[in-house]
């Protein structure tokens, strides 16, 4: 993989070796009559650091049944699932939305009720511990976060929206305050099409600082070949800029189980003093 930036000061351009999808993982289950219980630990490891150590990215048990599925540990968030969808490893989504792609401590309820998918998360850091975005006492009580997320299809055309509901305060969870969004997505066979928006209400102290961003993808698929295109954007109040990232990625299916993928990326930071950065890379994947 490797990355290249242009820089402020007017110098050559850096390119260098960067890792930010490499991970392994593992995995199991077991029947107890009518209910399953199962469990899974994920660590990452970047290949472009030495000595790096293995971080946990996801580590979590449940069990699921007739009444849906309940998790307890760090997870992949009901917001992610809904509205987020990470794509790319190297676009960082153009900053369009600041809601949580995992999170610790969650317990995680997800099932349907009638014709709709439901997902609910509840985020428990607890009193005194460290924001994890700040790096400030959390300020609050037991419960620092709750996701709320409703998913319905009908023939191609989905429609999903996600609440999250952040505890306030001087050192609120990742700054307090709410964030909502939606996506509708079109899957017409090998073409599938989303359009995605998201409005984050941040409370640092008395400040509201607003973030709306918008996210457009596009993907192809014909055989055991995708193809993916992304343009994210965002107006931030606070920061007054307009991220903007684009990305394209190709992927082939060895097998079932083993896949290839190149991926380019550009983002450009709005920013001032900072340029545009553009990533790309290889990445091999098998699941055992």
């Amino acid at each position: 993989m490797f990355t290249e930036s242009g820089s402020s000061a007017g110098d050559s351009d850096d390119i260098g070796f960067v890792d930010q999808g490499s991970r392994v993982g593992f995995q199991g289950n077991q029947s107890f009559g009518e209910f399953t219980g199962f469990g899974l630990i994920e660590l990452g490891v970047d290949a472009s650091e030495q000595n790096a150590d293995a971080g946990v990215r996801l580590g979590y048990v449940g069990v699921s049944g007739n009444f849906g599925i309940l998790s307890v540990g760090s997870q992949w968030s009901a917001w992610d699932t809904y509205v987020g969808g990470s794509d790319t490893n190297f676009v960082s989504e153009g900053n369009w939305q600041n809601g949580t792609g995992r999170n610790g401590n969650t317990v995680k309820y997800a099932g349907r009720i009638g014709q709709l998918s439901v997902e609910a998360d509840a985020v428990i850091v607890g009193k005194g511990d460290a924001d994890p975005i700040t790096g400030d006492a959390a300020n609050s009580g037991l419960l620092d976060e709750m996701q709320l997320a409703l998913g319905y299809t009908a023939g191609g055309i989905t429609v999903n929206a996600a609440l999250i509901e952040r505890d306030g305060g001087t050192n609120g969870y990742q700054g307090g305050g709410s964030l909502y969004g939606a996506r509708i997505s079109y899957d017409a066979g090998p073409v599938t099409l989303s359009f995605a928006v998201a409005q984050d209400d941040a409370q640092f102290g008395d400040n509201t600082e607003e973030t709306t961003g918008i996210k457009l993808r596009a993907s192809y698929v014909t055989g055991a070949n995708s193809f993916l295109a992304v343009v994210t954007t965002a107006d931030n109040e606070a920061a007054a800029n307009q991220p903007l990232g684009v990305a394209v990625g190709y992927q082939h299916d060895l097998s079932q189980r083993s896949r290839v993928a190149l991926e380019l990326s550009s983002v450009d930071p709005d920013i001032a003093g900072l340029d545009s950065s553009i990533e790309g890379g290889v990445m091999y994947r098998h699941d055992w």
